[in-house]
């Protein structure tokens, strides 16, 4: 057998990794200041036609960029990530405003600050819903009708017991 041999060790690289301009296309993206075609042609600094309007090829291109599994990988995550920390600040904040409301309510100078921040708290945990009464309108034969229905409803019931 041969001595300890050790083995050739190589450095693979990482397969999600996104060359620069393939990362400047999603984060343009993922901002959403920009169209797939824009995107694509300011990374790639597509030359526009004479009124202004990106190429027609850039559109296949553009489709052929979001078709590659690791940008559209890149893409989806940053979007988690994006509305991962919009629900987390969302979060905090709604903590932090019932945390004052919950001091102002304890510790406010006047009455009313005091009575406003008990009455916000409440209806944060919907103590105070209110209940609206819906009215129909019916007419005296609608009336006589259910009233006739009733009482032959309560003759039978009598009569069987």
């Amino acid at each position: 057998m041969s001595e300890n041999k050790k083995p050739e060790l190589k450095i693979v690289p990482n397969q999600t990794d996104l060359t620069p301009k393939q990362r400047k296309f999603v984060d343009l993206i993922i901002k959403g200041k920009h169209t797939y075609k824009d995107a694509y042609c300011e990374v790639y600094d597509v030359k526009m036609k004479k009124d202004g309007t990106p190429p027609k090829w850039t559109e296949t291109e553009s489709s052929k960029l979001l078709a590659n599994p690791k940008i559209a990988l890149s893409i989806q995550r940053a979007i988690q990530r994006v509305e991962a920390s919009s629900v987390a600040s969302s979060v905090r904040t709604r903590e932090y405003v019932l945390e004052r409301l919950f001091n102002e309510s304890k510790e406010a100078d006047s009455d009313a600050s005091r009575i406003r921040a008990l009455e916000l708290l409440g209806k944060t945990i919907g103590i105070f819903t209110d209940t609206v009464e819906v009215k129909e309108s019916r007419d005296s034969e609608e009336i006589a009708t259910d009233i006739e229905e009733k009482i032959i409803a309560l003759l039978e019931e009598n009569s069987e017991s």
